[in-house]
């Protein structure tokens, strides 16, 4: 099967995409800051590009050692964090009326790249663990 990930550099491009986008995305989602007019559209805008271009940088690049196990991590993790969204989804919808609604949809844009992230990342560094373990033995 062809390997499609990104070269490993793509890595670090992404965390400088994902990071200070997060950042802002929170700033403007709580009120810290504030624009009007055209800028706060551009800045939305880019803060969601810039997670989910970041995420997928993150993710889709090569590891330092890229091996099958990795390749069973990145699928866990997908799965994972899809189960996770889809659960917190449905628990939204349920949940959650009116203008929080609609508040809570704009951050679900980037919820799932976002967990995918968290998940893989935890998992990428208990797998780590594991080997060092095991090296050691």
């Amino acid at each position: 099967m062809k390997n499609l990930l990104f070269p490993r550099q793509f890595q670090m491009a992404g965390w400088l995409l994902f990071v200070p986008a997060i950042i802002l995305g929170i700033l403007i989602y709580f009120g810290v800051i504030s624009f009007a007019g055209v800028i706060e559209t551009i800045l939305n805008d880019a803060v969601i590009i810039g997670i989910t271009v970041g995420s997928i940088f993150i993710v889709c690049s090569k590891e330092k050692h890229e091996d099958e196990m990795i390749s069973s991590i990145r699928l866990a993790s997908l799965l994972n964090a899809l189960y996770i969204y889809s659960a917190i989804l449905i628990a939204s919808v349920l949940l959650i009326n009116g203008i929080a609604f609609i508040y809570f949809m704009t951050v679900n844009l980037v919820l799932l790249p976002l967990i995918y992230v968290v998940i893989f990342r935890l998992e990428i560094h208990r797998y780590n663990k594991m080997s060092e373990y095991e090296e050691q033995d």
